[in-house]
């Protein structure tokens, strides 16, 4: 049995997804599909518009058979942690393959760049040095100096998807799991809502009030949520004030111009537009601020080098025979039953950010605490056909 492996935060799913999956089935010739899907915050420390169990059901109707969780630990962390963790599940579980979306799928650049990555040459970090001098941002920096190095336009290493991509491919050359990059279609930056556009545009336009039916499929439109979301700045911007950080991936003086930023602004926007600059991005504020409100520590996030598990999140039925051949093949632990995890300091960590996301639901009762352990995982009794 052919699996493959794709790594998602759906937020929410969306036309292009559906593309990807569909092109990830017709590739790799696979017999089943695994999700590893990001919890109810994102990899840029916001969070999701929908619920992780929701997002799988979405998942599970257009196409996907088995969805696992990727712990916040990885989840909500730089691109370099993220596919990390993405990785270590779905290699983990044995898939034989990982599909991922990308502007290229050159899969002999890919591997160059994550070689690259691996082993820098002494002329791109030079140039890196020279173009930060000169009031780049590292991303743009790096980026132009690799492109350089090689030949290239820098407008080649210019697209959102790559650096993910990349660190996919770096992290795979130490498994026996084999890439496999599917051309994105759509602009990701494009705010503007048609039929394949970007999650971004999706949520922009929901936020809004407007139909998105032609942005989503069919089977996904009953998901989506009737009211927005409250947002969570003061209950983080109270965290922030309180002080006494100690983050993962902040770098030196972090910790500290966030609290003064937080005690010096009145809303969070405010606090991070303070904060930021050429060395720390919004993005990267956004997602310290997220860690401090749940509670991340860079002790914590020094003691993991992998996921310690993974948590089955939903099924489709029909799809057991999948489920059993992953659990035959799993290195890590399988979780279903969230009892199994009490007293783990990652699962911990996964409830606090699940309590701090639902404090942000439109109703009472979906502001509860604790459901992390009152939330069965999702089943599907058959894909839809009709997207």
């Amino acid at each position: 049995m052919t699996i493959a492996g794709v790594i998602a935060e759906y937020n929410p799913f969306h036309n292009g997804h559906l593309h990807h999956l569909r092109e990830t089935r017709r590739a790799s010739g696979c017999d089943g599909m695994a999700v590893c899907l990001a919890g109810n915050f994102t990899q840029r420390g916001e969070a999701a518009v929908l619920s992780k169990w929701t997002r799988a059901r979405m998942a599970l109707l257009c196409g996907a058979d088995v969805v696992f969780e990727l712990p916040a630990l990885f989840a909500v962390r730089t691109a370099d942690f993220f596919a990390r963790g993405g990785v270590g599940v779905l290699a983990g579980l044995g898939c034989d393959v990982l599909s991922f979306g990308c502007e290229t799928d050159d899969m002999a650049l890919l591997a160059k760049l994550a070689a690259l990555r691996e082993d820098e040459p002494e002329e791109i970090s030079r140039e890196t040095r020279r173009r930060l001098d000169a009031g780049m941002s590292h991303a743009r920096a790096r980026g132009e100096a690799v492109a350089a190095y090689l030949g290239l336009p820098a407008k080649t290493l210019n697209a959102p998807n790559l650096a993910l991509a990349v660190e996919y491919v770096r992290c795979l050359r130490h498994t026996a799991t084999r890439p496999l990059a599917i051309r994105r279609l759509g602009d990701y930056h494009d705010g503007t809502l048609s039929h394949i556009c970007s999650a971004t545009a999706v949520r922009r336009a929901l936020a809004a009030g407007e139909d998105v039916s032609q942005a989503v499929p069919a089977a996904c439109l009953p998901l989506l949520p009737a009211k927005p979301r409250l947002p969570l700045d003061m209950a983080i911007l109270y965290r922030l004030r309180q002080g006494g950080l100690s983050l993962p991936d902040a770098g030196e003086g972090l910790d500290g111009l966030l609290v003064r930023a937080a005690r010096e602004s009145g809303t969070l926007d405010e606090a991070i537009d303070c904060a930021k600059s050429r060395r720390y991005t919004r993005a990267r504020i956004a997602r310290a601020a997220a860690h401090a409100a749940a509670g991340l520590t860079a002790e914590l996030a020094g003691k993991y080098a992998q996921p310690p598990y993974t948590r089955l999140l939903g099924l489709r039925a029909g799809a057991e025979p999948v489920l059993r051949e992953l659990s035959r093949r799993a290195k890590l632990p399988i979780v279903s039953d969230p009892a199994r995890l009490r007293g783990d300091e990652c699962f911990a960590l996964e409830c606090r950010f699940t309590d701090l996301w639902a404090l942000g639901a439109a109703d009472s009762a979906g502001r509860r605490a604790g459901q992390e352990f009152t939330r069965p995982f999702v089943r599907v009794e058959a894909a839809r056909t009709d997207m």
